[in-house]
């Protein structure tokens, strides 16, 4: 009987470790993001008076995330289309340095 709750016990400890030590989804960097380039938006907005969104996101793909050695970060990379004044669209590769904090990730600058 002892045995069992062992095994019950080590196998929880293990999904709990797991889901904590887990890469961030796709989703969620793409939320970070969008709120870095809200930032952004709200920055240059106030220096440009002008009303909306400058630079806007048109698309987000996650590429890969590498948790980093004696560390909770995680570097990621992700495809990104941007519109931009006078640019239009451009499309580049955005590394994102992430930590898992007490309300979820968020981006270490």
């Amino acid at each position: 009987m002892n045995k069992k709750y062992g095994v019950i016990a080590l196998a929880g400890i293990a999904l709990l470790i797991t889901a904590c030590s887990r890469e961030p989804s796709q989703q969620e960097l793409q939320t970070l993001y969008q709120a870095k380039v809200n930032h952004t938006n709200q920055l240059a907005s106030k220096i440009m008076q002008q009303k909306g969104d400058i630079i806007e996101v048109k698309s987000f793909e996650k590429i890969d995330c590498n948790a980093i050695e004696q560390s909770k970060d995680y570097q990621c990379r992700a495809k990104v289309t941007l519109s931009l004044p006078f640019l239009g669209e451009q499309q580049n590769t955005a590394d994102l340095r992430v930590s898992k904090g007490e309300n979820g990730w968020v981006i270490i600058d």
